[in-house]
């Protein structure tokens, strides 16, 4: 299983790849996580915004599909840029 840090460093990319992302919840439904509240500033059109959610959508589902086990870490977390 990949570390803690791993996993965080690959949304740390999802970050840095999307300079507009201030933050993001995971939600849990029965099995299924969701992505909501995506924070994003300045406010952007819908198409840039469906970039961004997409983006998120697929760093998660890669990172669950190579680690399966990161579910349980990712369910009802919130995600947000760290800033200096």
């Amino acid at each position: 299983m990949k570390t803690q840090r791993q996993l965080e460093e690959q949304l740390q990319s999802l970050f840095a790849r999307c300079p507009d992302l201030c933050g993001f919840a995971i939600r849990a439904e029965a099995e299924d996580l969701f992505v909501s509240d995506i924070g994003i500033s300045p406010r952007l059109s819908a198409e840039q915004y469906g970039e961004i959610y997409q983006d998120i959508a697929q760093t998660l589902g890669e990172l669950l599909e190579q680690e399966p086990a990161a579910g349980e870490w990712l369910r009802d977390r919130t995600f947000a840029r760290t800033l200096h």
